[in-house]
């Protein structure tokens, strides 16, 4: 896969999560809804780094809301390493062609 089909991959991922707790108003511990992300893939992946990060918060066990704050600021880290690895993409891609000719 190339880096801009994963990090659109990885967009959807993310913007399916936080879609669920925003569509149920989950937003608050006291609004926590239930999530259980797919067994197995890039959405389970995914909110095993939200939860982690604390963009999504575990109130109750099996109950999790939607931390708009830290949510903000995961998409912002989540951006500048898509950002990060294309720049040394293309730093490589650059390199090649001058070696190459």
């Amino acid at each position: 896969m190339s880096g801009a089909v994963v990090a659109v991959a990885v967009a959807r991922a993310r913007r399916r999560i936080a879609t669920h707790f925003l569509d149920a108003g989950a937003t608050s511990k006291a609004k926590a809804v239930a999530y259980a992300p797919p067994s197995h893939g890039l959405e389970k992946r995914m909110f095993a780094r939200m939860l982690t990060f604390g963009a999504v918060v575990e109130a109750t066990p099996g109950q999790f809301y939607l931390n708009e704050k830290h949510f903000a600021d995961f998409r912002k880290e989540s951006l500048a390493k898509v950002l990060g690895i294309l720049a040394i993409a293309g730093f490589a891609a650059a390199g090649a062609m001058l070696v190459t000719g």
